[in-house]
């Protein structure tokens, strides 16, 4: 290979690596079937612990199905809080975000 072709095959090549192409922001959840069913009715028990919150029943998303969990007493983790599981509608697809625990 010549020196003039080597020089420019090395500066595209060079100018290529140098390319940065940066996708907009991922999608918050993952996308469902369809929304879940409604929740189910739950009276919840009393607390074991003072510090124990409630966190209520809720459709989780499977991969397949959802399926539901019921509502269950928790001790936060120091300085968070719960963040129920979302569920919403975007261009015609339903997405799924999971609930999780977020600092305060």
């Amino acid at each position: 290979m010549n020196k003039p072709v080597f020089a420019g095959v090395f500066l595209a090549a060079a100018f290529a690596a140098g390319c940065v192409i940066e996708a907009g922001p991922a999608p918050a959840g993952v996308p469902v079937t369809g929304p879940p069913p409604q929740p189910m009715a739950e009276i919840p028990s009393h607390a074991p612990a003072p510090q124990a919150i409630w966190v209520a029943g809720y459709w989780h998303w499977t991969g397949m199905q959802y399926t539901w969990i019921p509502g269950h007493w928790e001790i936060p983790p120091p300085g968070s809080l719960w963040r129920a599981p979302r569920y919403s509608l975007r261009e015609g697809t339903y997405f799924y975000e999971a609930g999780s625990w977020t600092r305060k």
